[in-house]
C-alpha cells in the first residue's frame, strides 16, 4: 500500500510551476495515490485478525486512529517543508509561483522518501512469530488455549 502512494507522491514533483498539464503530469500520481484506498480494507483486516471480539473495538479505533494520526504529522511536515523551502527561494528572487512549486516539490520528495523508507522497517520490525500467532488465532477450530501454549 504504502510504496504505491509514495510512487505517486514522488512522481508529482516533476511538475513545474509553467508546465503543469494536468494528464502528463498529474493524471498518473492522482491514479496512484487514489488506488492506495482500495488498500485500506484489507489492511484493516489484517491488523484485527487475532484479536478477540471483545477487544474488536479498541483495536479497531487504535487502526482508525493511527492512520489519522500519521495523516496529521504528514500534512504538518509537509507544510513545514514546503513553507521553509518556498521562503528561501522568494528570498533569493524568484517569482511568486516558481517558489512555492519549488517548496511544494521538496515537501513531496520528503514525504515520498519517508513513506518508501518506512516499507523496509515494517518488515523488519513484525517478528515471525507473532504473524504465525495471528494467523493460528484466526484460523477455525484455533482456540486459544492453544495458540497461547504454542507461543
Amino acid at each position: 500500500m504504502g510504496c504505491q502512494q509514495e510512487s505517486g507522491i514522488a512522481w508529482d514533483p516533476r511538475c513545474s510551476a509553467d508546465s503543469g498539464a494536468f494528464w502528463t503530469h498529474l493524471a498518473g500520481p492522482f491514479f496512484l495515490t487514489g488506488a492506495v484506498t482500495w488498500a485500506f480494507i484489507p489492511v484493516s483486516i489484517g491488523a484485527l485478525v487475532g484479536v478477540t471480539e471483545r477487544d474488536a473495538g479498541v483495536a479497531s479505533g487504535l487502526v482508525d486512529s493511527s492512520q489519522q494520526l500519521s495523516g496529521a504529522i504528514r500534512i504538518a511536515v509537509a507544510a513545514t517543508v514546503a513553507a521553509a523551502h518556498s521562503s528561501v527561494l522568494l528570498g533569493s528572487g524568484q517569482a511568486a509561483a516558481a517558489a512555492l512549486t519549488g517548496g511544494f516539490h521538496w515537501a513531496l520528495w520528503v514525504c515520498g522518501l519517508v513513506g518508501l523508507s518506512a516499507a523496509p522497517v515494517a518488515l523488519l520490525l513484525v517478528r515471525r512469530t507473532e504473524l504465525t500467532r495471528a494467523a493460528a488465532v484466526g484460523s477455525p477450530g484455533a482456540d486459544e488455549a492453544g495458540v497461547r501454549a504454542a507461543g
